[in-house]
């Protein structure tokens, strides 16, 4: 946002909270609204929830604002929220941040190990998402087939679920068509828009940028001594999608490889109870290293001090910006072969790509890292400066500039 502010744009910003109230943040107003406590099924699938729709309209008639930049997607950011802006003749931007728009799983990982195309089909989709929750692939098939009639024995949603997902398509669909522009973060995004029906004269891809400073000088980065301890770093959440499981089994195939997995951890008590079996097999090796989460401030100074960054995701990631901040610090990027993660690594010149969930290869991979030292170093030598969020900035403003009228688009930055 600062960085579009130094292009003439005023940013003001609209979230859903328990009560209407406007505050200040780092100079940016933030307009809170009230939303209701109680969520319908079919809020929840695609309806959207009202009472905040009510109260962002009258943000709306208040901000006037000549773009408005939706983040997310949710019941409660929902089609009526984009009908409020449409009413009033505002062009509308949407950036596909994460998989969760098309996908009721939220992955995008079809029966949770292989990519989906994306395309959102209600009775594929409604067999997936219920496998994600736990019913075993027959059964999915079964309950999301026998669902139209089943509803009417069970409010439960594997008795509703083909219809439900039938209204989540239908409004997502409606969603993306009422943008005026759609943005995707990487090209895989890009695809997944136009199988859903955006026209690729809508669609644009603005990939990440950091924001701040420049990399870190060839001083401040740890070189591996001859017959030193590899050092690997996660930052991240401690959430099954993003593959920690996958490295502490790597380690577990590969008792007496000489390497530190230092995790820089992220989690909720909720999360941390359902983790305990990961968190315990990661305390029984004295090899793996427990910290709490970095300051966003000291990532890039804390990644200078390994050779290498992992990022195992087991799901589509749109970045992530983990990848760019390792980057940052000069440091390769041990990475999955999935999603965006395959779009910023260029295997084997600025880090390596390993296939996801296969903690075969990840030990493979980790162990010819230890035994050739040279390997490393080349990597290290290959990483480039990631994109800056100025450059993000110039991008969103052209589109900006696109859609508003010349008399009320802010002035070209000098």
């Amino acid at each position: 946002m600062r960085e579009l502010a130094e292009l003439g744009w005023e940013n003001e910003i609209a979230v859903p909270g328990e009560m209407d109230a406007l505050e200040i943040v780092d100079g940016v107003p933030v307009h809170r609204v009230s939303m209701d406590s109680e969520m319908t099924q079919e809020m929840l699938y695609g309806a959207g929830e009202p009472a905040s729709a009510v109260a962002f309209s009258k943000v709306l008639d208040v901000t006037k604002p000549d773009v408005v930049h939706f983040h997310a997607y949710s019941p409660a950011v929902s089609v009526r929220w984009l009908e409020a802006v449409r009413a009033r003749g505002i062009p509308c931007v949407y950036t596909y941040h994460t998989p969760t728009l098309a996908c009721g799983r939220g992955t995008l990982m079809r029966w949770g190990s292989v990519p989906c195309d994306g395309m959102m089909t209600p009775l594929r989709c409604a067999a997936c998402t219920l496998h994600g929750l736990g019913v075993s692939k027959p059964m999915s098939c079964v309950l999301a087939v026998a669902s139209p009639a089943a509803q009417a024995l069970s409010v439960r949603v594997p008795f509703r679920i083909w219809p439900l997902m039938q209204r989540r398509t239908s409004a997502v669909l409606q969603w993306l068509g009422g943008m005026t522009r759609v943005v995707a973060l990487c090209q895989w995004g890009r695809e997944v828009m136009l199988r859903n029906g955006v026209p690729g004269e809508r669609l644009n891809v603005v990939r990440h940028g950091l924001a701040g400073g420049e990399r870190h000088g060839e001083s401040e980065t740890r070189r591996r001594g001859e017959g030193e301890t590899l050092r690997v770093a996660f930052f991240g959440r401690l959430d099954r999608t993003k593959g920690l499981q996958v490295l502490v089994e790597a380690l577990r195939l590969m008792p007496e490889l000489k390497i530190e997995l230092h995790c820089h951890l992220i989690f909720d008590e909720g999360v941390k109870e359902t983790m305990n079996p990961l968190l315990s097999e990661m305390e029984s090796d004295l090899r793996v290293h427990l910290h709490p989460p970095v300051a966003p401030d000291i990532v890039v100074h804390t990644m200078s001090a390994y050779d290498a960054v992992a990022v195992p995701s087991i799901w589509l990631e749109t970045g992530p910006l983990v990848v760019l901040e390792a980057f940052e610090a000069g440091v390769p990027v041990l990475g999955s072969r999935l999603g965006g993660i395959a779009e910023w690594v260029k295997h084997e010149r600025d880090g390596l790509l390993i296939e996801p969930g296969n903690a075969a290869a990840w030990a493979r991979e980790l162990k010819r890292l230890v035994d050739e030292p040279t390997r490393l170093a080349q990597l290290r030598n290959g990483v480039g400066p990631p994109p800056r969020m100025r450059e993000v900035a110039h991008q969103m403003d052209h589109i900006f500039r696109e859609l508003t009228p010349p008399a009320f688009s802010p002035p070209a930055a000098s």
